[in-house]
């Protein structure tokens, strides 16, 4: 690391340390711009936080208020009920990502380049949601939007796993070295949900209604494991 001298407005200068030929602004907190990182990690948190705002924002936008008359609101609304399902449960589904997300983060002192990289393909995959859902409302109990469905969170149960991974082999970059009982002890838990998904899209071909119940019993199940059991990369 090197430090330059970028001139202000008058009043001064102001003194920046340069990473790898980047300018990079002094934020406070020593050991945020490991070599080969680009951003802090509070700047990657707000930016993913951010994402994960503007995912569940967009997954409403497809509800709309039927353009009907007033006697037919009623069946109307009855047809909107495959939507709602959909938006309801991936509201949740993503709620659920980003405490998952929240959890990783609250154990990484510092970042690096690979770290963000695998944070933005997890971030990709979240950000897919909102088309198969999309589809789920609009061709209820069709194969084809099960599957993408299923497939994305496949996708990204499978890089929140490589994440973890990431860190158990890289240790520097958290307050609590994961170590292999850790890591060994998520793997039932990441094989289970993604079987079931993978359930979810055999089913959708021939029993597509069992799709929407493996979905929505793995949210619960997901969602009662964060509730009732500590984080475990918290855990010595």
């Amino acid at each position: 690391m090197r430090t330059g001298v970028v001139k202000g407005d008058g009043r001064g200068s102001l003194t920046l340390p340069i990473y790898n030929g980047l300018l990079q602004p002094v934020d406070g907190h020593r050991g945020l711009h490991p070599q080969g990182a680009s951003v802090s990690k509070l700047r990657l948190e707000a930016f993913t936080d951010g994402v994960y705002a503007i995912v569940i924002t967009l997954l409403i936008l497809d509800i709309r208020i039927p353009d009907v008359r007033a006697e037919a609101l009623g069946s109307a609304l009855i047809q909107m009920l495959p939507q709602v399902f959909t938006y309801v449960l991936s509201f949740f589904v993503v709620a659920l990502y980003w405490f998952s997300h929240h959890r990783i983060a609250q154990q990484i002192k510092q970042i690096d380049g690979t770290f963000v990289w695998l944070n933005m393909v997890w971030l990709l995959f979240v950000t897919i949601i909102p088309f198969p859902t999309a589809l789920l409302g609009r061709y209820p109990l069709q194969p084809i939007p099960i599957a993408i469905y299923g497939a994305d969170l496949i996708l990204a149960n499978v890089t929140g796993f490589v994440i973890l991974a990431y860190m158990r082999r890289h240790p520097v970059l958290c307050f609590v070295i994961v170590d292999k009982s850790v890591l060994r002890r998520q793997i039932p838990a990441y094989a289970v949900t993604n079987g079931f998904y993978g359930l979810a899209i055999a089913f959708g071909w021939f029993l597509p209604w069992i799709s929407y119940f493996l979905y929505a019993l793995v949210l619960v199940g997901l969602a009662i494991r964060f509730t009732q059991i500590p984080n475990p990369l918290s855990q010595k």
